[in-house]
């Protein structure tokens, strides 16, 4: 038996009992801020508030995480233990918000109803941030490998600009600045929308265009694809493309990115946005047309 061996068991009991005490000390700090949300008045009581918003659903993921069945006997395939966080925190977060929700909906009225109403609201976007995250990311085969053939090598692969990601920077950023400032009612009802509607919205569609959207060109075709729960694909061979159109933002002319526009000889068309450097995809689809 080699000291790998020998050691591996100590170290497991270790780290299951850090893991352990982690648990509690979060369930504890979640209990512990929700007492404090109805003892407390004031800037001091939503102080208590956003740490229960965080560490509530916390405490959830890291029980999930230490308990959730696993089949490590099988083995692990690539990416599949980052998904599985991924996939148990998004399940967390919106338990955590429901949960809350429910709870404040019983107690509707009362000083805890509010509190918990509030908090499973302001759970509401990450966990729809998340859980869009993780169905992006699951399993599914790219379009170039299920329409191409094995003679059909791709010469080109479009990239999709991180810059999508800037609109929903600026409202998280504007959400704080309208909450902060000195705006009274008007401030927080703005800032309310943002967060609730308008932050959902953007990231959805960044997540949309950054992690599904594929753009591939081949000697004789352009295969194309977007969307994130309907996802709408295309195949145009070249000879049918009739005009390849560019449009940029202010954002894609500061940064470099834009929206392509295929148009093909049937009148039919197709739209890729945030793809990097669309000017010059534009000159390689349409040198041999």
């Amino acid at each position: 038996m080699n000291e790998e061996e020998v050691n591996t068991p100590a170290e497991e009991t270790w780290t299951s009992r850090l893991g352990r005490w982690v648990n509690i000390a979060l369930a504890i700090g979640a209990l512990v801020s929700l007492i404090g949300t109805f003892i407390v008045w004031g800037e001091g009581a939503f102080g208590f508030l956003l740490a229960f918003v965080v560490l509530f659903p916390a405490a959830l993921v890291s029980a999930l995480m230490r308990w959730w069945p696993r089949h490590s006997a099988q083995g692990v395939r690539d990416g599949l233990g980052w998904r599985r966080r991924l996939y148990i925190t998004a399940a967390g977060i919106a338990f955590a918000s429901l949960t809350c929700l429910l709870i404040g909906v019983g107690w509707f009225g009362t000083a805890p109803g509010t509190m918990l109403l509030v908090a499973g609201t302001m759970l509401l976007p990450p966990a729809v941030i998340l859980g869009l995250l993780a169905f992006s990311l699951r399993d599914r085969e790219r379009l170039a490998e299920s329409a191409l053939g094995p003679d059909e090598p791709i010469v080109y692969q479009a990239e999709v600009h991180w810059g999508v990601f800037i609109p929903s920077i600026l409202v998280i950023t504007a959400t704080l600045v309208l909450f902060i400032a000195p705006l009274g009612t008007v401030g927080h009802v703005l800032a309310t929308i943002l967060y609730l509607i308008v932050l959902p919205a953007t990231a959805a569609h960044a997540l949309t265009v950054f992690l599904n959207t594929e753009l591939e060109l081949t000697p004789n075709k352009l295969v194309a694809s977007t969307g994130l729960i309907v996802r709408t694909s295309r195949v145009f061979d070249r000879e049918h493309i009739q005009a390849v159109g560019v449009n940029y933002g202010w954002l894609g002319r500061i940064l470099g990115y834009g929206r392509v526009g295929v148009i093909c000889k049937d009148g039919t068309s197709f739209k890729v946005p945030g793809v990097v450097d669309p000017d010059g995809l534009r000159h390689i689809v349409t040198r041999g047309l």
